[in-house]
């Protein structure tokens, strides 16, 4: 067997192989991550570090010429030397001043470590004193000899060499040459010129000699790229000229102090230099306009030291884990293996449907928790299935307990499922219609609305309703076909539900009984009102028989008649007053009125009916607030249904009791209407106030009575309720507030 082979069937090799082939990525890329992090961070840090270094070297060697530079002004400033001079220039004598050689030998022997060289001129570019004895050239055509002596102005050349000139260790020695101005002010005139040679040598000990660990050093560039000044050249004594990159050159040029990466000039393409300008005083004119720059570099093999150190620890100390963790992972496999075998049947059992199996634990330690954790899931498991055959229970009883006719079709027309009340409609179960095509279930008649709904419906893709007649039942049915689409919105079947309706087609009904009944109160109003004019004309005309006659006996039949025609146009002005619209409006009104006005208009159907009014009418019931007319419907309502329950009740005595009274406790009027009917039902007391509920048989009644008095009262702040005892008779209470509604 190959060792692939192996570590596919061998958990211990897995866990071996897993540990090794992860860690080292891992390993590798923790390196990488660290390289980059660290390296970057190295380098800002060390590119600071150096420019402030590169800075601080460049100020202290802008310090050192300009007190070199401030030394020969002041030997220029010798009256002696002046004098001397002066002389000089008058005689026009040839050759060294003596007197101006010993001035000039004690100034140099003085700073012998600064100067290589140090030379006097008059006026006309003769020498008259050298620390040089060989040099006795004229410097009138030295373009910083005229530029200092004709413009009064001290000059500072760029550094150079001179063939043959090296330093104490065999390096090539760059120059600098300071000009100075001799300045007679007595008469304001330069009479002559120092000339001075710094020595590149001095420079380097006393200056730029800066060192950081063993390569770290500062360096003097000028603008040209040359290296001037440099302590490593020094040391080794390295005779060649180096030269910086023009492309770094450029970049210090134009920013002037900072830090890059680049080529240190000793071989070191990936070196941190930290670079910064040396700014000389305004008082010294440059030749050519000539900048020097401080450079500070060290052999990047030194510089990165501590991040290859750091990496390497890192590589060394990941070796060590992922070793360990491959041993470990191969010793922790050993140990996982043998009692992962035992679990292996009880897997097995329980993935063939044994959900009932349960494993013993002979451990305490990971694999007995395992063990555990293996029997409670299954446990869980079972639980879980017996939770969700109880929930799949709870939702067929849910959807067989649905009154409404419920079938669920898919594409085929076939039928996927249907609910108790659907199997009963047409005489079998649910189990027997699974899977059978609907043409085969719906007798011929009933093809419309159980076929073509669901046609239909997987045409438009969409909800299709209609209403249709159901012949088994002789009511009607809201037919509702809701489409099935799956996630691609592609139909894959339908719901088909059927709503008997024949109840709401009834209370339909109802209410047009009850808008024809509001037409009727309409024309009665209508009727009302015309006989009300030919009444008036004959209650005058009765009244003037009346007062004409002289027979006391016709006197009377005519007083008789006058009373009645007053009756009648009482209850032709309460029925106006009754169907005449209404604007809504509270204001003070007395309860008593109301029912006495109520009663007026009901007084003739009581007694040709032998109803028994009885009254007991509080005479000290303060006025409510309220709404005269609305209030009287409320009245009249329940009257007229106790006059329908007595009749109903057929009786030998036919009795209306009517009480009103003031209730302390609470600050209500009350309204109390009784009648010894037969009573409502037990059933029946809690849904009377419900809108279009009713007992009575179609067109005696729309069951809008009661709900219709239940918002009066309501928007009257009050209460109404029913109490009754079958075989009794009912009583309707009505409560009222006393004062603003």
């Amino acid at each position: 067997m190959s060792l692939i082979n192996r570590i596919k069937t061998d958990l211990k090799l897995k866990l071996f192989s897993f540990f090794l082939f992860i860690g080292i990525p891992i390993l590798i890329i923790g390196i990488a991550f660290t390289y980059y992090n660290v390296s970057e961070n190295l380098k800002a840090s060390i590119g600071r570090r150096f420019q402030e270094i590169a800075q601080q070297t460049a100020d202290k060697t802008s310090f050192f010429i300009e007190r070199e530079f401030q030394r020969l002004q002041n030997l220029s400033s010798n009256s002696k030397l002046i004098d001397d001079i002066n002389t000089i220039n008058e005689n026009k004598e040839k050759g060294a001043s003596p007197d101006l050689l010993i001035i000039l030998n004690q100034f140099h022997t003085n700073n012998k470590d600064e100067y290589k060289r140090i030379i006097m001129t008059d006026k006309n570019g003769r020498i008259i004193a050298s620390t040089d004895k060989n040099d006795n050239k004229g410097y009138k055509d030295k373009e910083w000899w005229w530029m200092t002596a004709y413009n009064g102005i001290a000059h500072i050349s760029d550094f150079y060499t001179i063939d043959g000139s090296y330093t104490s260790t065999g390096s090539i020695e760059y120059l600098v040459d300071i000009a100075v101005p001799i300045v007679d002010w007595r008469r304001v005139e330069v009479i002559g010129v120092i000339m001075a040679t710094l020595s590149g040598e001095w420079l380097n000990k006393a200056i730029i000699n800066t060192w950081i660990g063993q390569s770290g050093h500062t360096m003097l560039i000028t603008q040209k790229g040359i290296v001037a000044v440099c302590p490593l050249e020094f040391k080794e004594g390295d005779k060649d000229a180096h030269s910086v990159d023009a492309s770094i050159m450029n970049d210090v040029i134009s920013k002037q102090k900072g830090w890059e990466i680049g080529n240190n000039t000793h071989g070191a393409d990936d070196a941190i230099i930290g670079f910064a300008i040396i700014r000389l005083s305004p008082d010294l004119y440059r030749l050519k306009k000539q900048e020097w720059y401080i450079f500070v570099s060290q052999d990047p093999a030194e510089t990165y030291t501590p991040l290859y150190t750091a990496l390497w620890s890192q590589f060394i100390f990941g070796c060590i884990l992922i070793v360990i963790f491959s041993i470990s992972g191969y010793y922790i496999a050993h140990r996982i293996v043998k009692p992962i075998a035992r679990l292996k049947e009880g897997t097995e059992l329980f993935a063939s449907g044994s959900l009932g199996v349960c494993l013993p634990v002979s451990t305490d330690d990971e694999i007995g928790k395992l063990t555990m954790s293996f029997n409670n899931m299954a446990a869980s498991i079972k639980e879980r299935e017996d939770e969700i055959k109880k929930k799949n229970k709870e939702w067929d009883n849910t959807f067989n307990s649905i009154t409404d006719l419920i079938v669920i079709y898919d594409s085929d027309y076939r039928i996927v499922r249907a609910n108790r009340s659907f199997a009963q409609r047409f005489n079998t179960t649910a189990e027997k219609l699974i899977g059978r095509e609907c043409s085969e279930i719906f007798p011929k008649q009933d093809m419309s609305w159980g076929i073509c709904s669901y046609v239909k419906t997987m045409e438009t893709k969409d909800v299709f309703q209609e209403e249709v007649y159901d012949s088994n039942t002789g009511g009607n049915l809201m037919v509702t076909v809701s489409p099935l689409l799956d996630e691609n919105n592609e139909f894959i079947g339908a719901v088909l539900v059927a709503k008997d309706i024949t109840e709401y087609k009834n209370l339909q009904a109802q209410l047009l009984h009850t808008e024809k009944l509001a037409a009727v109160g309409e024309l009665a109003s209508g009727v009302a009102h015309e006989l009300n004019n030919p009444l008036t004309g004959i209650m005058g005309f009765t009244e003037l028989l009346y007062q004409r006659e002289i027979d006391e006996k016709k006197k009377d039949i005519f007083a008789k008649m006058f009373k009645e025609e007053q009756r009648a146009q009482k209850i032709i002005q309460n029925l106006l007053s009754f169907v005449r619209a209404n604007k809504q409006e509270m204001m003070p009104v007395e309860v008593n009125k109301i029912i006495l006005d109520t009663l007026d208009l009901k007084e003739h159907e009581f007694k040709v009916n032998n109803i028994d009014v009885v009254k007991r009418l509080s005479d000290s019931l303060p006025k409510i607030n309220g709404n005269f007319l609305q209030l009287q419907q409320v009245v009249l309502n329940i009257l007229t249904n106790a006059q329908m329950a007595l009749l109903e009740a057929n009786k030998d005595r036919k009795e209306i009791v009517i009480e009103t009274r003031i209730k302390g406790d609470d600050n209500m009027v009350e309204i109390l209407i009784k009648d010894n009917g037969n009573g409502i039902e037990p059933q029946h007391i809690s849904k009377i106030f419900n809108p279009f509920f009713t007992t009575k048989e179609a067109g005696k009644g729309t069951g809008l009575g009661l709900s219709i008095s239940y918002g009066i009262i309501k928007e009257h702040n009050g209460r109404i309720y029913a109490e009754s005892k079958v075989g009794e008779g009912a009583a309707f209470y009505i409560k009222l507030p006393v004062g603003t509604v």
